[in-house]
């Protein structure tokens, strides 16, 4: 659907599910409740936080939902930064976009890639002075940083850091035009969200009675 196709269903829908009696929203208010469903419908998809449990890629349901929100880039890795690295770290720059990792490797050296493992700084405490489980050639560490990057901790030399990732969309707008991102079959359950929204905005008895209806189609 474009923009405007939901912004249409948007109003007949919550005509009717508030018997006609609900109050006309601007725009720019139908904007908010569709991009704040947005949010909530890939949170609820990639993290198991619905009803049927399942997360990203735990079915084909779940795989068609979140298609178009996958991202995937190489990354020049910086030099080890004096007094801020770990030994044998270096750093990336994430994404502007980034949201959520689903699979990282690095390009060595040598030309191999080896897969990333992220660990916290606990886990990295107890493992790094640890022959058994420090980084070796074949594996290497990735520790949360600030400033929007990952360090990325290597015995290694790293040429380049390949995210595949779950990306942050661009806001739908109405009079810019803009439309959502999500795949086309996830629009009409993005729509209903968004009604549930506005009547829990004006405590509408139809509410409750709406959300199980969606409960039972998600």
């Amino acid at each position: 659907m474009t923009i405007l196709e939901m912004h249409n269903e948007f109003k007949i829908l919550m005509d009717k599910a508030d018997s006609g009696s609900a109050p006309s929203f601007l725009s720019e208010e139908v904007d908010v409740f569709l991009n704040a469903s947005i949010e909530r419908f890939i949170t609820k998809r990639a993290f198991g936080n619905n009803v049927r449990r399942t997360g990203f890629e735990e079915n084909q349901k779940r795989r068609d939902d979140l298609r178009n929100v996958i991202s995937n880039v190489g990354i020049e890795v910086f030099d080890t930064i004096v007094g801020e690295s770990k030994p044998n770290g270096s750093f990336v720059s994430l994404p502007n976009d980034y949201r959520h990792a689903i699979n990282e490797e690095c390009m060595v050296e040598d030309g191999a890639r080896i897969s990333v493992k992220p660990i916290t700084y606990d886990r990295y405490n107890k493992i790094i002075d640890d022959p058994f489980n420090s980084p070796n050639e074949n594996s290497i560490y990735r520790l949360d940083y600030g400033n929007n990057r990952f360090e990325l901790i290597s015995p290694k030399p790293i040429v380049k850091y390949y995210l595949r990732y779950i990306k942050n969309l661009d806001s739908v707008s109405l009079q810019n035009s803009i439309n959502c991102e999500l795949a086309d079959h996830t629009h009409r359950e993005i729509i209903r969200m968004a009604i549930l929204e506005a009547l829990e905005n004006i405590e509408s008895p139809r509410y409750q009675s709406s959300k199980i209806e969606l409960n039972e189609i998600e």
